[in-house]
């Protein structure tokens, strides 16, 4: 139970994230070919999460920082 709660505490977002993304997946299946456009949502919340866990919110500025910087 012990290493369940250091993987939660690790991964806390990204959990979070992909737990939502499933839920609406599954909202979505129900309208048949509407759930095709969810899989680039779930994988868009999982890269989020990941950046919350690793770096908080610093690290999603950071991204977008280097993404829309015109510095190379």
């Amino acid at each position: 139970m012990q290493s369940f709660r250091d993987l939660f505490n690790h991964n806390k977002w990204a959990i979070l994230f992909a737990v939502s993304a499933i839920v609406a997946v599954l909202l979505f299946v129900l309208l048949r070919w509407w759930a095709f456009l969810v899989i680039p949502v779930l994988a868009i919340a999982v890269f989020f999460g990941h950046l919350l866990d690793k770096g908080g919110t610093v690290a999603v500025k950071d991204f977008f920082g280097k993404l829309f910087s015109r510095r190379k």
